[in-house]
């Protein structure tokens, strides 16, 4: 048997800062969004471990892959008797969540292959957040929800379809470097409360927000960057914007968001 997900990238639609633990961590109040932007993840048994393709040379592999993490937390010891092959799409350090959806993606395969139902409970959620912010909300494989906390806390919302122009800067962004810049007075100031750390950090980044502007977009960052998002309803305008940007040097994505989560499919041996 093989079981195949794909893990969706997502954007932030709006990210507040509401507060800060005792250990540091802050507290968020987000809405998340998936696209159809996604890597994709086989599941097979025989061991071997995780083989990635794609992706370049910055994604750790083997034990310290988010997505390996995930079948570990669904599978146990388990989990070195199988066999998990990951196509990297989604740029990495870029705010779209790719790691944090391989490793929930992975979760429900292992879940999956065990004979255990997928949808993630409360506990599950506590759990998964233990490796990264993001992954509970791809675990309970929402296609838009309200996040809260340090990311456990998932509402599900309705999911609204909109055209994703995607412009990937020529550098990625740590996200600890990113909080680690925030200041209190950043909070609560812009759609992106992380806006303003990212900018301090680099500086690029407000000549890559003017010219998207200048090309007719509405440019925002998702996440701690770096990647920058502009929405629209019109797939044409979408399209001529992206073309105008590409002229203009920069490297684009045209993605959609989407009306309901990846679904896992099974494959036959003979597939």
């Amino acid at each position: 048997m093989r079981l195949r997900l794909e893990a969706p990238a997502k954007l932030n639609l709006t990210l507040t800062v509401v507060g800060r633990r005792p250990d540091g961590y802050h507290l968020l109040d987000s809405t998340f969004v998936l696209l159809e932007l996604a890597d994709g993840l086989v599941l097979t048994d025989g061991g071997g471990g995780l083989r990635q393709i794609g992706g370049g040379g910055r994604v750790p592999t083997g034990a310290h892959n988010l997505a390996w993490s995930g079948l570990q937390t669904a599978m146990g010891a388990g989990a070195d008797t199988m066999r998990l092959e990951l196509e990297k799409r989604i740029p990495v350090a870029a705010g779209l969540g790719g790691g944090s959806s391989d490793a929930a993606a992975a979760w429900r395969l292992g879940r999956a292959w065990l004979g255990e139902t997928e949808v993630a409970t409360p506990d599950d959620l506590h759990r998964l957040a233990a490796i990264g912010a993001d992954v509970p909300f791809f675990a309970a494989a929402t296609p838009a929800a309200r996040v809260g906390g340090i990311g456990e806390r998932v509402e599900p919302v309705e999911p609204t379809r909109r055209e994703v122009l995607l412009v990937h800067p020529p550098f990625g962004m740590s996200t600890a470097a990113v909080f680690a810049a925030l200041h209190p007075a950043d909070w609560g100031t812009a759609e992106n409360d992380l806006l303003p750390a990212a900018r301090r950090l680099r500086p690029e980044l407000e000549d890559l927000f003017t010219r998207i502007e200048a090309a007719g977009g509405e440019p925002r960052l998702t996440g701690s960057g770096s990647t920058i998002f502009s929405l629209d309803d019109d797939p044409e305008r979408t399209a001529a914007l992206a073309a105008r940007l590409q002229r203009d040097g920069l490297r684009v994505d045209v993605t959609r968001t989407r009306g309901a989560a990846a679904s896992i499919e099974r494959i036959n041996e003979e597939d």
